[in-house]
């Protein structure tokens, strides 16, 4: 059985048709990169997958139980967390804080407030943070509230991590920081993982199978390689196929 399975699910913005009957599975510990350009519908899906957004049309099943149109606090708490674009931690409280109310929020629950300190620690110990587990989170750079962003989705406890361009923005250096810690978090906690990125290089490098997105359809499937020669993806993103 499939952890998660989407069945033609379609979202439509008024007259705009943003997911058109868009179908994939995703197996437990698997790695499934999601690639498409601007507009392509990738956060759309995130966004129904994670219940911000309710499908005009489709099923979506956790491990053979439908959750279509369930609440994202529910969504949640059965195990798929999701980072954001634009990431919006609490500014006005610490690192740790943060990372502890994401742990009250979700279905990982605690025994005490050492307790709740102590999982805040290890989770930030994981994307290091640790040193700056005190810090306001309005005083982080770019990429610490990137690894911060993730840290919260981690203390939700969940099976299925969904990560929407946790590399934007950020340098070389940091893009290859952020791919060892995406790599040693899916070992040690077991997740699985469905990855928006368009910094093609960490597609590669992470994803088992890449699926890619064009106007709200699929029109690819397949290992990076295989992606990479596809010939409708080359179209997709350079008008032209080669001659």
């Amino acid at each position: 059985m499939n952890l998660l399975e989407v069945e033609n699910i379609g979202k439509n913005f008024g007259g705009v048709r943003a997911l058109d009957e868009v179908s994939l599975m995703v197996d437990k510990a698997e790695t499934l990169g999601l690639m498409g350009a601007n507009g392509a519908g990738k956060t759309t899906l995130f966004s129904v997958i994670a219940g911000h957004l309710k499908p005009s049309n489709g099923i979506i099943r956790l491990k053979g139980k439908t959750i279509t149109g369930y609440r994202p606090d529910k969504v949640c708490r059965l195990g798929i967390a999701r980072t954001f674009q634009i990431v919006r931690p609490f500014i006005g409280m610490s690192v740790r804080e943060n990372v502890e109310v994401a742990i009250l929020f979700g279905n990982s629950g605690y025994d005490s407030a050492s307790s709740l300190g102590d999982r805040a620690m290890d989770i930030l110990d994981d994307v290091g943070l640790q040193g700056l587990s005190e810090t306001f989170a309005g005083k982080l750079t770019l990429s610490a509230r990137k690894c911060l962003e993730v840290a919260r989705a981690l203390a939700t406890g969940p099976e299925i991590l969904l990560l929407d361009e946790v590399m934007a923005g950020l340098t070389p250096r940091e893009v290859d920081d952020m791919i060892e810690i995406i790599q040693r978090i899916k070992l040690q906690r077991r997740l699985t993982i469905v990855i928006v990125e368009h910094v093609v290089k960490a597609l590669n490098q992470l994803s088992e199978r890449v699926v890619v997105l064009h106007h709200g359809k699929i029109i690819a499937t397949g290992s990076p390689q295989e992606i990479a020669q596809n010939i409708d993806v080359r179209e997709a993103y350079f008008g032209a196929s080669d001659t």
